[in-house]
């Protein structure tokens, strides 16, 4: 019988610990050895995973963006696959995994054990699985992580609409491999892509693949307030067709900015810088998805 160790987020979804204790061992007993610890702080799920890898042959997390994200950065390149139970706010790794935000149909996905290679990226230091971003997209997480108004979608746009309104547009200077120097006087959203969309089905890369070996950085640049009525594109998938909005796949590319920017991946604050690399990691992540997905 396969050993499973879940890791659970304890703040994530709405599920009381001893009841979700209760339902994933009666889902799992007659398939898996299981067991569940919760994280107590910020970074300790990675520790879990260093701490147990030899132990057991496959992990779940249980949490948002953030918290696959600290798992997901331990099994890079390595042999034991990640399940995933959704219970952030938006959820967009899951989503783009085809994994139901409901949690007896997501352990139905892990049951059914369809494994499949995905690509990952990383931005300076840090990885991601789902998206990265300068500009806009980094403002809203940096308030989102700083200045919590509860979970759920509705925060997101009010962090939107008050940073669009506040925060001054940069000047990027983009080198992909290949390609001249592109500058953007004044850049509003800068996001590289492994899925399509942030969470919450806002798609910012309508034709992001997780398995091409590419990232596609999605740039939106400052448009005049009439043009506002476009946004609604995020939500159907036709973002592409907005006339300030530009999109380029690549393996590896640099991005300059005068001054220092704060960027995030997947939903978490990440360091100001002016500098910028950004590559995608081929195929580096085995992980558990819908049987239906193909890419």
């Amino acid at each position: 019988m396969k050993k499973i160790l879940i890791i659970a987020n304890p703040k994530a979804g709405k599920i009381k610990k001893e009841k979700f204790r209760n339902l994933l061992y009666n889902e799992f007993k007659k398939q898996f050895s299981t067991e569940i610890i919760f994280t107590e702080y910020k970074g300790h799920g990675p520790e879990i995973v260093r701490k147990n890898y030899d132990n057991y042959d496959f992990f779940v997390v249980y949490g948002g963006d953030g918290s696959i994200n600290e798992i997901a950065r331990e099994l890079l390149y390595k042999d034991k696959p990640l399940g995933i139970i959704p219970g952030g706010s938006g959820n967009g790794l899951a989503k783009g995994l085809g994994i139901p935000f409901k949690t007896k149909e997501a352990i139905e996905i892990i049951k059914n054990q369809k494994i499949i290679n995905i690509d990952a990226g990383k931005i300076n230091e840090d990885y991601f699985f789902n998206i990265a971003g300068i500009g806009l997209d980094a403002w809203i997480s940096k308030d989102f992580n700083e200045k919590p108004l509860g979970r759920g979608i509705p925060p997101y746009i009010l962090y939107g609409f008050l940073n669009y309104i506040k925060m001054p547009p940069f000047l990027s200077e983009i080198h992909l491999e290949g390609e001249k120097n592109k500058i953007i006087p004044e850049t509003l959203i800068l996001t590289f892509s492994n899925f399509k969309e942030w969470g919450g089905n806002t798609y910012i890369a309508p034709t992001a693949s997780p398995t091409d070996g590419k990232l596609d950085l999605c740039l939106i640049e400052k448009f005049p307030l009439h043009s506002i009525i476009n946004l609604p594109k995020l939500f159907t998938g036709k973002i592409d067709n907005f006339k300030y909005y530009k999109n380029y796949k690549f393996k590896k590319a640099t991005i300059k900015t005068p001054n220092p920017q704060i960027y995030h991946f997947d939903g978490e604050k990440g360091k100001w810088a002016s500098t910028f690399q950004v590559e995608a990691l081929s195929l580096a992540l085995k992980i558990i998805v819908h049987r239906n997905i193909n890419y």
